[in-house]
This record gives structure tokens, C-alpha cells and sequence, in this order.
């Protein structure tokens, strides 16, 4: 997703699910594939942090996609994950989007 509307609209109209440092917002899409976009502030860091957290969410989110049911989802982060390697962001990110794709399969 890269339309300021469709982040609103998921945002304002969504189901929401948090874990530590980040809140994922999601809803049923209307294509086939489920689709990512991410919000990360300048409170996280400089350009180069967020950057790298951003990397880092679209890469867990690349792995586990065919898990995934059609669904738009948008990951916003909290304080304290620009301090988050590759690794442990992949290791809070993976069950919370397990648990999501157990949630719409049902």
C-alpha cells in the first residue's frame, strides 16, 4: 500500500492487535494477496533506523505471506523498536501474524 487513504482507512475502520513495539491493524482485503504498509515516526530515530525497521517488518512479512489469507495490514511501530535487530523483530512479528492468519481462517 503506498496511499495515505487506504492507510486511514485501514487504520480508522480495522481490527487491531499489539504486541510489544509494534500495532498491527488489519482488515479483510479485496484482491487475493494480502497486502503491507508501514508506519514508522521520527520518534523511533533518524532516517537510517527507521529505515531499517522498515526492512526488517517487510522482510517477516515476506516470509510468512503465503500463510497468510487476502487480507491489508498495516504495521505501526512503537517506542522502543528502532533499538530491535532483524532477529527480533522477525521473532515478535511471526506469531503475531500466525495468530492472524489462524483468525481469519476461521
Amino acid at each position: 500500500m503506498r496511499k495515505r487513504g487506504e492507510f486511514l482507512s485501514i487504520q480508522n475502520g480495522g481490527k487491531r492487535l499489539s504486541t510489544r513495539h509494534f500495532l498491527l491493524v488489519h482488515r479483510p482485503g479485496q484482491g487475493r494477496d494480502a497486502r503491507l504498509g508501514t508506519t514508522v515516526t521520527k520518534k523511533i530515530g533518524g532516517a537510517v533506523i527507521r529505515n531499517r525497521v522498515k526492512r526488517a517488518i517487510r522482510e517477516t512479512f515476506r516470509q510468512v505471506r503465503v500463510d497468510l489469507p487476502a487480507l491489508d495490514l498495516v504495521v505501526i511501530a512503537r517506542n522502543g523498536s528502532g533499538a530491535l535487530s532483524a532477529l527480533d523483530v522477525a521473532s515478535e512479528l511471526s506469531p503475531a501474524l500466525t495468530r492472524l492468519a489462524a483468525e481469519a481462517s476461521r
